[in-house]
Parts: C-alpha cells; sequence; structure tokens
C-alpha cells in the first residue's frame, strides 16, 4: 500500500514541541506579569492605607492642636476679662490714680502691642482712611472713658447691670434710624432687664448720682460704638482686630488733648513708684488680652456659647467686686440682679436657640 506511515506519538510530540514550548513562555508570561500585577496592586493597597492612616493621624493632631488653642484663648478671655475690672477698680479706689490718664495709657499700650502682633503676623495690616476712622475712635474713648468713670465711682454691680442696657439701645437705634425690626419675644424679654437693673440700682446703699450719670453716658457711647463698627467692617472690608489697630492710638490721642483740662499732669508724679509703674502696665496687658482674644471668641464660638460665657462673667464681677471692695449685696439688690439675668437669658434664648422662622 502506498502512502506514509503513521508518526508514532514520541515523534507527533517532537514534531509539536515549538508549539507548546512557545504555549508554555506565553503562559509563564501571562502568570509572571499577573504576579507583578498582584504584587503592585498590593503594594499600592499598602501604602494608600499608610497614607490614609498618617493623614487621619495628622488630622487628629490638628484637631487636638485646635482644642488646645482654643481652650488657651478661652482661658486668656475669660480670666482677663474678670480681671481688668476689678484691677482698674482696685487702681482707681485704693491709690485714687487718675481715670483718664489711665484709659489713655491703656490706649497706647493697646496699640504697642498691636504692632507686636502684626510683626509676629497674627493678623494683616489693613490700609484705612485716617480721618474716616475719627467717628468711631471718637466713640470709642467716649465709651471706655465714661465707663471707667461709671466703674470708679459705682459698686461693681451697678457697673455691670448698667452695660447690660446697651443691648437694648442698640436695637432703639437700629429701629428710629436703621428701620430695624425685632420679634415681641425679643422685645418683651428686655422688660426684667430693665425692671431688674431699676431695682438693683434703686437699693445701692453706695449709689453715686455722678457715676450713674457717667454710666448712662457710657451706654450710649458703646451702643454707637458698636454700631459704627459693625458699619465700617462692612464699608471697608476690615476685621475688628484691624480697626482696632486704628481706633486705639487715635482714642488715645483724642483723650490726650483733654486730659490737661480734667486731670493736672503735675499730680501724677506722685504715682511714679515701682509698685504703681507695674500695676498701671499690668492693666494695659490686661485690657490688651481682653480686646485681642475678644474677636477670637466671638469668631470661634457660637453665638449661644458666647453670650452664655458673657453672662456667667457678669455673675463672677459682680460677686468677686462685692467681695474685695467690701460692697454687700442686699436681698433687695439681689432679686434685681436674679430678675435682670432672668431676661438677659430669655434674650438668648429667643434670639439665637429658638430662632423665628424667615
Amino acid at each position: 500500500m502506498s502512502g506514509t506511515a503513521p508518526l508514532s506519538i514520541k515523534e507527533e510530540l517532537h514534531s509539536n514541541s515549538p508549539a507548546l514550548d512557545m504555549s508554555s513562555k506565553l503562559f509563564n508570561k501571562q502568570n509572571s506579569a499577573l504576579s507583578t500585577t498582584i504584587l503592585i496592586r498590593s503594594e499600592l493597597s499598602s501604602s494608600s492605607s499608610s497614607l490614609n492612616d498618617s493623614g487621619q493621624q495628622l488630622v487628629n493632631k490638628r484637631v487636638v492642636n485646635s482644642c488646645l488653642w482654643s481652650t488657651v484663648i478661652f482661658s486668656i478671655n475669660f480670666v482677663s476679662s474678670i480681671l481688668v475690672i476689678n484691677l482698674a477698680k482696685w487702681i482707681y479706689v485704693k491709690h485714687h490714680f487718675p481715670n483718664l490718664t489711665l484709659t489713655t495709657i491703656n490706649f497706647f499700650v493697646t496699640f504697642f502691642l498691636l504692632l507686636g502682633c502684626l510683626q509676629a503676623k497674627l493678623f494683616t495690616y489693613a490700609k484705612l482712611p485716617i480721618f474716616s476712622m475719627l467717628p468711631v475712635s471718637a466713640c470709642f474713648g467716649g465709651f471706655i472713658a465714661f465707663s471707667n468713670l461709671s466703674l470708679q465711682y459705682n459698686t461693681v454691680g451697678t457697673y455691670q447691670l448698667i452695660k447690660l442696657q446697651v443691648t437694648p439701645t442698640v436695637m432703639i437705634i437700629s429701629w428710629l434710624f436703621f428701620k430695624a425690626h425685632y420679634s415681641l419675644p425679643i422685645v418683651i424679654s428686655f422688660i426684667p432687664v430693665f425692671i431688674g437693673t431699676l431695682i438693683s440700682t434703686y437699693y445701692d446703699l453706695q449709689l453715686n448720682v455722678f457715676g450713674l450719670f457717667c454710666a448712662l453716658i457710657s451706654v450710649i457711647f458703646t451702643a454707637f460704638y458698636q454700631i459704627l463698627v459693625e458699619y465700617y467692617q462692612k464699608a471697608y472690608n476690615c476685621d475688628s482686630l484691624q480697626l482696632l489697630f486704628y481706633q486705639a492710638p487715635l482714642s488715645g490721642l483724642i483723650l490726650l488733648f483733654f486730659l490737661p483740662f480734667f486731670e493736672p499732669i503735675s499730680d501724677l508724679s506722685k504715682f511714679m513708684t515701682y509698685d504703681m509703674m507695674f500695676l498701671i502696665l499690668l492693666c494695659g496687658v490686661v485690657a490688651f488680652f481682653v480686646n485681642f482674644s475678644i474677636f477670637w471668641v466671638i469668631g470661634n464660638l457660637s453665638a449661644v456659647a458666647y453670650n452664655m460665657i458673657g453672662h456667667s462673667k457678669t455673675l463672677l464681677i459682680i460677686f468677686i467686686g462685692s467681695f474685695i471692695f467690701h460692697e454687700p449685696l442686699n436681698q433687695r439688690q439681689i432679686f434685681g440682679l436674679c430678675f435682670t439675668m432672668l431676661g438677659v437669658f430669655l434674650y438668648s434664648y429667643f434670639k439665637y436657640i429658638r430662632k423665628p422662622s424667615k
């Protein structure tokens, strides 16, 4: 029979070996590529996990640092607000240091410390028109000067309670001149504030008519100052510290002009002692910390928290001042104080917690 004989199995495998070798090599390459891909993915996953862990640690570190910084600033504001009032009262009552002179010194101390903060880049400089700053600086100087006169001639309790009339005064001015409207609960909440202050002031055994006059003038100056600050910040696109950088020296210069007419400079020589100069400088530094920290507190705390802190400071200032300066509160004054604080808490509730729907 003609034809070719069939190949044996060995010969057939031998003849197909190039194809098998090619398939084997291709399979090995695919396995190698797959292994490499798995290895890369594993490394990427490990790297991503490591990055996530480091990122989370960085976030946690920032949160902790922010909380620590917040606690420090809040503590500075709380302590300095209480300390500056009692320290200034001590300088007036125990050492009879001239009121306007201390106020003027505090303005210039604040300005020089703000210069240091500017160099440390704690806030940025804003170029503002100096002559336009005169109205707000005059109100700032008037409100601080008359507040200090009120503190000098009134008890700490009367001084603090009359200060609470600033908010309703701002509301009245805004309603008269800017057509602002307020809800009925907010308006009603100031009835106990006014009545409580009236009761406590009337039964103050150390009530001083001149001190009461200064307190009322300071309320008017403070109300206009707060309205002007809000207007200036919007008009010139600046924050409170940038505004204070102009206000402090201008207010100091304005008071410096009136100083010789009310407080003869020749009387200052008797206060040139190291202890007295230390107290005056300390008062200026503490006043600066109050001004500096309050802007941070307002910007970083909720309105409710800020107001509750303010109310607790009011009560502490009254009771500490009553103890230090031997200004005991009688039962009627305590009732007036409690009635006033009831109105203040009601205002905070209706203003910030139970906001009227728009």
